[in-house]
């Protein structure tokens, strides 16, 4: 009984305080140094929302407690001091209710685009079933480093979890190894310029485009066997190309008439195992049957050199290249890493990986997040590995996957948890302006509209004029480039239900130190003086 007394006196005494006020400073300033350097999400990974923080806040939560209970019962002396203790036990039980019933996040707003749903600081990996629609979510863990999860959902398993991460280029083995698709990376230069890219047939290569536009340029990738027919001497200019034997040919091979609509449309017709199929090169790479309804399931392709002679079109092939020159076209192979020259703005092109068997893939791989004028510039992605029967692939919070699993249609998406508004939100305007000379942002504000049930509402936010709305709170937080000459805005949204709760305790706090402090010196000094003064009549 003893022992505990004196435990009770420890966590009630002035040294034991001391100490959880030494740690707590401790961490805040270790979590405003993550904030600043590595992004306000690392620090509540790291810091503010980890489970020792949450520690030391109970603790001195329980100090506070024990402090007042050891000075029971009350005396008038100690009435500000009670005071101050009631006001840091207010705050602390605010920021518990706030933690636990409050919210935390941002609306990304396009312009002229209404929004609902509140991204929230949570991360989660969700499985959508395409063709039940049933969604199911996993949450994952708060933490700031790679993390092994090895935890299961229905016949996927969450394998590795990266909270901060860039991608690499790795070029890696498809699971699917039955057939061949070209992917190569070519290097384009001229005097001025220069674009390193990659081209790829392969369906699990779903990063990488078989066509790209470079200014007035455009690069179009066909498989290797095509090439030869593009040197073909051909009255018609015309291409087949059967995907089934991977071989193509001229409609003059295979003794093709040619035939022109009224309309001065050319097309033909190919029998195949006694089906036909018709053709309008100028029209349609894929053919019509006889009701003329489109055949995108057809194993044969038609191509119109035609079409591409007016305008720059560049065909690659993986290690051969096509372009039409000097009315003539031209096929080249490429010879190591060689430069072929091309006759255009003095554009020159080099072959500088080509692969059959493998296929590019970005990558995650951890990295420790960077924050530079308040956005990320290192680790930007969130990732997790899922491993679907025995095929592994890696989902990003900016791709998401498709996949069948047994049969069923999969989509895989790590996101954050969401919150839909009961009304919308639209940003009308976005003005920023820049620091002289610069194109730094000196400043930036956005106008909202408030469409609820009441009608719309016309709302200015910026920089310490935040919207307040049915209990929430919409700062103005950041801003984005859609691309298209204008900027999108990111609102942080913020809930602190117990906020009434702080400030009842820091007003308490205040008045409790006024009362302990500065009243009892009064009385005091005044005590002092009426003794001075007996002191001298005697």
């Amino acid at each position: 009984m003893k022992s505990f007394t004196k435990i009770e006196k420890y966590i009630g005494s002035l040294k034991f305080a001391i100490i959880l006020i030494s740690l707590f400073t401790i961490a805040m300033i270790i979590g405003t140094f993550f904030e600043s350097y590595y992004g306000t999400d690392f620090a509540n990974r790291t810091v503010y929302k980890t489970v020792p923080f949450m520690l030391i806040q109970f603790m001195m939560g329980i100090s506070i407690l024990y402090a007042a209970y050891l000075r029971l019962p009350p005396k008038k002396r100690l009435y500000g001091f009670y005071t101050i203790h009631a006001g840091l036990i207010l705050i602390i039980g605010g920021s518990v209710v706030t933690y636990i019933a409050g919210i935390d996040g941002n609306i990304t707003l396009p312009p002229l685009s209404p929004k609902r749903e509140i991204k929230l600081n949570e991360d989660i990996f969700k499985v959508t079933n395409l063709d039940t629609k049933e969604v199911t979510t996993y949450d994952l863990p708060n933490t700031a480093f790679e993390k092994v999860l090895n935890a299961k959902n229905g016949d996927l398993t969450l394998e590795n979890y990266l909270p901060y991460s860039d991608k690499t280029l790795k070029w890696v083995q498809p699971s699917n190894k039955i057939e061949k698709h070209n992917s190569s990376q070519y290097f384009l230069s001229n005097d001025n310029v220069s674009e390193k890219f990659i081209l790829s047939l392969h369906p699990e290569a779903f990063e990488f485009k078989s066509n790209l536009k470079l200014g007035p340029l455009n690069i179009h990738y066909l498989p290797t066997a095509i090439a030869p027919c593009f040197g073909k001497k051909s009255e018609s200019k015309i291409i087949l190309w059967d995907s089934v034997h991977k071989n193509c040919f001229t409609p003059e091979e295979q003794k093709l008439k040619i035939q022109t609509t009224e309309t001065g449309k050319r097309f033909l017709v190919l029998k195949s195992n006694q089906t036909l199929y018709s053709f309008f090169p100028e029209l349609s790479p894929f053919p019509l049957d006889k009701d003329l309804n489109v055949m995108k399931d057809s194993p044969f392709r038609i191509f119109s050199k035609k079409v591409f002679e007016k305008d720059p079109n560049l065909f690659l092939f993986g290690e051969k290249v096509a372009y039409f020159s000097e009315d003539r076209w031209v096929v080249e192979e490429f010879d190591g890493r060689t430069p072929l020259p091309l006759p255009w703005m003095g554009f020159e092109i080099i072959l500088t990986q080509h692969e059959e068997s493998k296929i590019p893939a970005y990558v995650p791989v951890y990295n420790m997040p960077i924050q530079k004028n308040n956005k990320l510039i290192a680790g930007t992605n969130k990732a997790i590995k899922v491993n679907a029967l025995r095929k592994k692939y890696w989902i990003r919070d900016d791709q998401s996957i498709t996949l069948r699993v047994r049969g069923e249609k999969l989509k895989l998406e790590l996101e954050k948890k969401s919150l839909r508004l009961p009304y919308e939100v639209s940003l009308t305007r976005f003005k920023m302006d820049t620091d002289p000379g610069t194109n730094s942002p000196a400043s930036y504000e956005s106008f909202i509209q408030l469409f609820t049930k009441e009608g719309p509402s016309d709302h200015h936010l910026f920089m310490n004029n935040p919207l307040k709305y049915e209990g929430l709170t919409f700062y103005q937080a950041s801003y984005f480039d859609t691309g298209q000459g204008q900027y999108g805005s990111v609102l942080s949204v913020n809930y602190d239900p117990g906020r009434p709760i702080k400030y009842l305790g820091s007003l308490l706090l205040t008045l409790g130190s006024f009362w302990h402090f500065y009243l009892r010196r009064k009385k005091t000094s005044k005590k002092e003086i009426n003794s001075k003064a007996i002191k001298v009549t005697a």
